[in-house]
């Protein structure tokens, strides 16, 4: 039995091809035993690209230090949703103590609006149908296509709901940061 040969966009093709590079040259190293924070730190940040390299540098922290929570915004907007329950799991099998929620200047998120995400999708290939039977279908659709307004406002209320969560420890710390996406300089947000 021959296995199926699959086709690969390119850009998974050139990523495939890095990765058997970067294995076969033994890439990878020496790892940290477990996926345990060493610094029981958890981050929930913006999914930004920009961030991969410069918020790791800018905090000083490497590979096994923090479980990084990556969402559109660095927002919590179901208290029941992934990032929440990420950072549940964090804290309940990872022994995460303190959570840091970064948000940084220049976000897309900010000053988001449903109406345009929509159209955009629709664009990208979403039927118009399809699209406004999902939100007849599902009341919460509009809340997870609308950025906020304004950044620090965000990070604040994100860091509210995770320190008010019936599933969070009080002895949890949690602070809000905003991060500058050109110059890494992290500024605390007043809660």
């Amino acid at each position: 039995m021959h296995a199926e040969q699959v086709e690969y966009s390119p850009t998974f093709s050139e990523i495939l091809a890095n990765n058997r590079a970067f294995v076969g040259q033994g890439g990878a190293g020496e790892r940290p035993e477990t996926g345990r924070p060493a610094k029981q730190l958890a981050i929930v940040t913006c999914m930004d690209a920009r961030l991969t390299e410069l918020l790791p540098q800018a905090l000083g922290i490497r590979d096994g230090d923090a479980a990084l929570i990556q969402v559109a915004g660095a927002t919590i907007v179901n208290p029941y949703g992934e990032a929440m329950r990420s950072l549940i799991v964090a804290i309940a099998e990872l022994g995460v103590t303190d959570v840091m929620v970064i948000g940084h200047t220049d976000c897309g998120t900010c000053g988001m609006e449903a109406k345009h995400l929509l159209a955009t999708l629709e664009q990208a290939g979403v039927p118009h149908d399809a699209v406004e039977t999902e939100l007849a279908r599902e009341p919460r659709a509009r809340d997870v296509l609308t950025g906020f307004n304004r950044l620090e406002d965000e990070v604040a209320r994100s860091v509210r709901t995770i320190r008010s969560h019936p599933l969070v420890p009080g002895s949890v710390a949690v602070s809000g940061f905003t991060i500058n996406i050109q110059t890494g300089e992290l500024a605390p947000v007043d809660v």
